[in-house]
């Protein structure tokens, strides 16, 4: 008598348990899907399908190899979308700089201009000589300007911030007319850019000792958690040597130290 191989109903998989004996597979949301041939291989536990994938594992060596991801066509070639997002994932990156611009009247467009050649997400200004505690969009450039003086022709900082981070700001703070600090929300981390403009040599020890002291007054107020960044023209020149300094001093001054230093 011949026999015949039984046919098993379609509405279970006599596999559907394999997945106990491969913990490793990861199947989509639709369904138990298909497993490897016969006899391929189940040490393949790092293994990841497609949201819209059968559940078929790749043929050959790459079966073999751990941390293979299927894009939704069963390819294991990674699709647009996967290389846009790890792009996104990437890390931010922030340029910082400084500048005593001297003034800033009429020459607010050039400054935008040198910012954008060096690719400077965030410039401290000092010596801007504008009046009042203000922000002013610069026409047709994307940028932001925050600024604080308190007589026009004299002293005054500021900060300019290009289009990509402008809209992250959260808070300003003003001190004077020589101490602007702005805070900013990018990704996870929150930053503190503050712009700072030392009184000059000449001027009485008390002033000098006023400034020294609304800058360690605002710099307190940041939270330890949170980044911080000082630019400035301090009116000091820090020297070559760094001994005593070097949790401050990088090293990298040339010439001596002067008093304001």
């Amino acid at each position: 008598m011949d026999l015949k191989p039984t046919r098993i109903s379609l509405g279970r998989n006599p596999l559907s348990d394999a997945l106990h004996r491969n913990p490793g597979v990861v199947i989509n949301g639709q369904g138990p899907g298909r497993h490897p041939p016969k006899g391929a291989s189940y040490h393949d536990l790092c293994t990841m399908i497609s949201e819209q994938g059968s559940g078929r594992h790749l043929y050959g060596t790459l079966h073999l190899r751990p941390g293979v991801v299927k894009n939704e066509q069963g390819s294991s070639h990674f699709p647009r979308r996967v290389r846009r997002v790890r792009k996104l994932a990437e890390p931010t990156r922030i340029r910082i700089d400084s500048w005593n611009v001297g003034s800033l009247t009429g020459k607010l467009r050039e400054l935008v201009d040198v910012a954008i050649r060096r690719r400077v997400n965030i410039l401290c200004v000092q010596e801007t000589k504008w009046k009042g505690q203000k922000a002013k969009e610069v026409e047709d450039t994307g940028f932001k300007l925050w600024y604080t003086g308190a007589t026009s022709g004299r002293n005054g900082v500021g900060i300019l911030i290009d289009r990509s981070l402008k809209d992250r700001v959260v808070e300003v703070r003003r001190q004077g007319d020589r101490i602007i600090l702005i805070r900013l929300v990018v990704g996870d981390s929150v930053l503190n850019v503050i712009s700072a403009y030392a009184p000059q040599v000449g001027l009485s020890e008390s002033t000098k000792m006023q400034f020294w002291e609304d800058l360690d007054s605002m710099v307190s107020t940041v939270p330890t958690s949170e980044k911080l960044f000082i630019g400035g023209d301090l009116n000091g020149h820090v020297g070559a040597t760094n001994i005593g300094f070097e949790r401050v001093h990088g090293g990298f001054g040339y010439g001596s130290r002067s008093q304001e230093g």
